[in-house]
């Protein structure tokens, strides 16, 4: 597992330890430098101690229900902030009413996990740092660091103090022993303990190590148990109170889709209506058509009246030359000094041969042909010894 430690949600230089089987040491660094450690990891999280409350209470039943009933109830006195806004987790101890609770403010909590998935990583379990302290049976653990001290007392208690409150911590825990307690230090101010007749003082020589054994019992008090039951309980209330709005809202929703539905319905059925006139005004415009799809009925009729259209310019270019070969001989006349050697007419094309003494002649009588039919005339010429030949298309590309 991968066992993170931050001071503040924020905290950009974190502590961790790959934890196995075996001791490991504490790292620490950047975001960077832990996140390709956590991939394929059950994440375990510590936050600072003095976020979580440790205590204990005695609960005469082990019916899951009733504890969940009982305990915030039997702890209220000892809760300075509103009950409501605590989420709390216990442990039953075997064969035995007293009950290990640990009690956090349930947004402080939903604080730490979401510093963590701003990294996207995802928490298992969440839990005090004090339990990263070793214990055993019968020994007190206590780490002090300048202003920070942690006392782990049991498996599933422990503290954390300030300089000032540490003499009365210490006068609760040898309250009553005729023996020296056994005490695992680790301190920065060793000199202070060692004249301390109270404790038997065994010092730390791996602080920088985090220990198997130190972790496993502690699993059981994972902060995050019943988080998620939470949520779906305040989910419940948040329903049961909008209940009949949302039901209203639904309600709605379905005689507006109704509603649609009918128009949507009577729509299409004029529009199948109106389908239906438009194929029947189209079969009596056009009787020789048939099978045609409404859907394509528009781009059909555009095709049929091109075909018309152009069935109507090719009757028109089969009319007769005679109105362009009158005014062939109009122009000729204007002309003058031109002789005709053939004419041909073909389908909407006149081709007109003559000979003329210059190309003026011939000039003149393009330009008098333009004038009269309207349309650009074609000439081709060519000059000869002592004349000049050309040929004029009449209806024709030029």
């Amino acid at each position: 597992m991968l066992v993170i430690r931050l001071q503040t949600p924020n905290d950009p230089e974190p502590a961790w330890a790959v934890l196995n089987n075996k001791p490991a040491d504490w790292q620490h660094g950047s975001w960077e430098k832990l996140m390709p450690l956590a991939r394929g990891q059950d994440i375990v999280l510590l936050i600072p101690s003095r976020d979580v409350l440790l205590t204990q209470t005695s609960v005469n039943t082990r019916n899951q229900r009733q504890l969940q009933q009982a305990i915030p109830f039997a702890l209220e006195d000892s809760i300075a902030d509103e009950l409501e806004q605590q989420h709390i987790v216990w442990q039953t101890r075997p064969a035995s009413t007293q009950v290990d609770v640990a009690i956090i403010r349930r947004d402080r909590l939903r604080e730490w996990v979401k510093a963590l998935q701003a990294h996207q990583l995802r928490p298992q379990t969440v839990l005090p740092d004090l339990f990263a302290l070793p214990w055993g049976e019968d020994t007190l653990t206590l780490w002090q660091q300048g202003a920070y001290i942690w006392v782990r007392t049991g498996e599933l208690s422990g503290y954390a103090s300030t300089p000032a409150a540490l003499p009365l911590l210490l006068d609760s825990l040898t309250s009553g022993q005729t023996e020296p307690v056994r005490l695992r230090l680790y301190s920065d101010q060793t000199d202070v303990w060692a004249a301390d007749q109270r404790f038997t003082i065994i010092p730390e020589t791996q602080a920088e190590q985090l220990f198997p054994t130190s972790l496993q019992a502690a699993l059981k008090l994972n902060l995050l148990n019943g988080l998620q039951d939470e949520t779906r309980a305040q989910f419940r209330q948040h329903w049961l109170r909008w209940r009949l709005a949302a039901g209203l809202a639904a309600g709605s929703a379905v005689v507006a889709m109704g509603m649609y539905g009918v128009g949507s319905y009577r729509l299409q059925q004029q529009l199948e209506a109106v389908d239906a006139q438009n194929l029947q005004l189209f079969a009596e415009l056009f009787p020789d058509v048939s099978d045609v799809d409404p859907r394509g009925l528009k781009s059909r009729l555009a095709s049929e009246l091109v075909r018309i259209k152009g069935n109507g310019s090719a009757t028109a270019t089969t009319t007769s030359p005679l109105p362009q070969l009158a005014a062939v001989a109009v122009a000729m006349q204007a002309a003058g000094d031109l002789s005709v050697e053939d004419i041909r007419a073909q389908t909407g094309m006149l081709t007109v041969n003559l000979q003329a003494k210059n190309q003026q002649a011939l000039e003149t009588l393009r330009d008098t042909l333009e004038k009269s039919l309207g349309d650009a005339v074609e000439m081709q010429s060519s000059r000869t010894a002592d004349s000049v030949k050309a040929t004029l298309t009449l209806g024709g590309q030029s």
